[in-house]
């Protein structure tokens, strides 16, 4: 998985998003005010009181998908829904990090640990039926 860059030096990793406008940036581009990061451009806002116009967000469809198909698999289909899930999700965490307005990260988090569980439990389970046999 490519690392996400920051936005004012392409060449260096970001590390974490500025509070007020979501972008990525490497760690010595944020400060820290009342516990909050903030890049340049916002930092100029918060420490002179003025209100930072947040971006609106968009919540990941694909992320909610994942999250779907990994709740439905526990109950039927696993070897289907749950492949499935574990595509989605990791497909979604990089479409979050790519795109600063996606949100869902927890549901894909949430559909990738669910589908591998699963699914892992649910192949022991075979296994041990056919060893068994």
């Amino acid at each position: 998985m490519q690392a996400i860059q920051c936005k004012n030096h392409p060449d260096v990793q970001a590390m974490d998003r500025c509070t007020g406008c979501a972008e990525t940036f490497c760690a010595n581009c944020l400060v820290n005010i009342g516990g909050q990061k903030y890049c340049g451009s916002c930092k100029v806002l918060a420490v002179s009181g003025r209100p930072i116009v947040e971006q609106a967000t968009i919540p990941s469809a694909m992320a909610s998908d994942a999250l779907k198909y990994a709740l439905i698999g526990i109950i039927c289909f696993p070897i289907i829904l749950q492949p499935m899930a574990i595509y989605k999700a990791v497909q979604a965490k990089k479409e979050i990090a790519a795109d600063p307005q996606l949100t869902g990260e927890g549901k894909a988090n949430a559909a990738l640990v669910i589908g591998i569980v699963t699914l892992s439990l649910w192949l022991l389970a075979i296994f041990a039926r056919v060893a068994n046999a």
